[in-house]
């Protein structure tokens, strides 16, 4: 009411402005920050599925050139377990060498960002530590069927391969 004295607006006429309260720019924050912090999460798994199957492929083909050498260690009396173990560890650690990489380019772009609005950079240990998890889960999730094929080799079809 207030307004429409303020602005001369006869009774019959539409209002020709709008009040927000604090509320409804804080549900418009809302909604916007769970749109974002959703196209965030899917980028975030299409990128972690993809990184997933970098890893097996690596892992594929490290299986296909060292089949000989599966063949060899087999064959003097490696069982199919440690062939297996060996390989998970390879897919867990080219993961996280990811997680370092990726850990260290954060860490140094929000510390870049950080000073341009000079504000005290922090690191966010909670997140580097999921960030780590999640890669040692990617590495054994998708370094699982590479470890597999190759644990269950035969020894001698191993050494007869070219």
């Amino acid at each position: 009411g207030i307004m429409r004295v303020v602005r001369d607006l006869p009774p019959e006429e539409l209002n020709d402005f709008e009040v927000y309260s604090n509320d409804s720019l804080k549900s418009t924050f809302d909604k916007m920050a769970l749109i974002i912090g959703s196209a965030g999460l899917i980028i975030s798994a299409i990128a972690l599925v993809t990184a997933g199957v970098g890893v097996m492929n690596i892992m594929l083909v490290s299986v296909t050139e060292r089949t000989r050498e599966i063949g060899v260690r087999k064959s003097i009396g490696a069982r199919s377990r440690d062939i297996l173990i060996q390989f998970l560890l390879e897919a867990v650690f080219i993961a996280q060498v990811g997680a370092v990489i990726g850990i260290v380019l954060g860490v140094a772009a929000g510390d870049c960002v950080g000073m341009l609005l000079k504000v005290t950079p922090i690191i966010p240990w909670f997140w580097i530590g999921a960030a780590v998890a999640t890669c040692g889960g990617i590495g054994l999730g998708f370094g699982a069927y590479p470890a597999w094929r190759a644990a269950r080799m035969d020894p001698v079809e191993a050494l007869r391969f070219e």
